[in-house]
């Protein structure tokens, strides 16, 4: 296998490892209370999951947390604080950090053309070019 392909080869690893994680996020979220059976089955799959602190499978919480650079017990706690919240809590805290990082990105955008426009000011009153 040459360098190319050992680096697509990692690249669609880390991939399926955020797709694993994401949907147990999902399965964890969704059927959180679920009185049917299969719900409950795949609630119970995802908490077992996250739970478990095997490394036997290629593909467990912690190698997948390993491929991703991510502490496991951190990522545990996030998501479990996410399915705690329940589904209306849970996606006004996803808006309200949103709109904080959009907020925080367009007061730096501010302060940077604020600066810039100084300078010129600057600039011209002292006759430089």
């Amino acid at each position: 296998m040459n360098t190319s392909q050992k680096t697509r080869f990692t690249t669609a690893k880390r991939h399926l490892a955020a797709g694993i994680l994401a949907q147990a996020r999902k399965d964890l979220r969704r059927f959180n209370g679920a009185t049917r059976p299969a719900e409950r089955e795949l609630y119970f799959d995802a908490y077992d999951w996250v739970v478990s602190d095997s490394c036997v499978s290629r593909f467990s919480f912690r190698n997948v947390c390993a491929m991703l650079d991510l502490s496991p017990e951190g990522i545990r706690q996030e998501i479990f604080r996410d399915v705690s919240l329940g589904a209306f809590r849970y996606w006004s805290h996803r808006l309200g950090t949103a709109l904080r990082q959009v907020h925080l990105s367009l007061r730096e955008d501010v302060i940077s053309e604020r600066r810039r426009v100084g300078a010129d000011v600057a600039a011209l009153v002292h006759g430089l070019p």
